[in-house]
């Protein structure tokens, strides 16, 4: 089959495994709800958007491929199309505040165990409100993709105890390396203009645990 996830949604589409009933919201093209039919046994995918239109341009992709009868499609409002059978949940290609907006009422779904979520900045932010909503993060990749540095987070039901700075990324990782050194020099422009204690503590955090291997 030729390629057709960008390299960000090919990472993601790893953490989705065989025997899961995946609800894609934001699915936009409908793509990576056509990859994992083809490429995961035992899988359902439920593709979901607020807007018509890429709804209808999903529906179209997912009949080229014959899958019309493999992958439903839904219209609507992140969570409001949700059904007890969904176990698992997929969001990527927005911002944290978003994520965390769609996934505020999540607990009302005790079906759902495990959720992959791309957001595209405030990682910090996100990983402490998926701590808040009950998951935990139990494993991250960061992708690089056309100049932009994109979290994958995997989440399931339970309690953790991490560092929301760094979750659990590989810190001798290349990719999340640069990311980091970005983040420090970044702040180190801003912090010449004024004296953030947060940016400072962000840069000694990233002294120690970066500049120090």
């Amino acid at each position: 089959m030729k390629k057709i996830l960008n390299k960000r949604l090919e990472t993601l589409s790893a953490f989705i495994k065989e025997n899961e009933i995946v609800l894609d919201i934001g699915c936009d093209h409908g793509f990576l709800g056509i990859y994992l039919t083809l490429n995961r046994r035992n899988i359902k995918v439920i593709s979901s958007d607020i807007n018509t239109k890429p709804l209808m341009k999903a529906k179209d992709n997912i009949h080229k491929y014959g899958l019309d009868n493999k992958i439903e499609t839904r219209l609507g409002n992140g969570l409001d199309i949700m059904t007890s059978d969904i176990n698992t949940i997929i969001i990527s290609g927005m911002g944290a505040i978003s994520i965390i907006n769609i996934l505020k009422d999540i607990n009302k779904y005790p079906n759902v165990h495990k959720l992959v979520l791309s957001p595209n900045n405030d990682f910090e932010y996100f990983r402490k409100s998926i701590i808040e909503l009950g998951f935990m993060i139990t494993k991250e990749e960061m992708v690089l993709e056309n100049g932009k540095y994109y979290l994958i987070s995997e989440c399931i039901k339970g309690k953790s105890d991490i560092d929301c700075f760094f979750g659990k990324l590989d810190l001798t990782n290349d990719i999340v390396i640069d990311y980091y050194k970005y983040i420090y020099n970044r702040n180190e422009i801003i912090l010449k203009k004024t004296n953030n204690k947060y940016l400072i503590m962000e840069n000694f955090k990233i002294k120690e645990k970066i500049f120090q291997k």
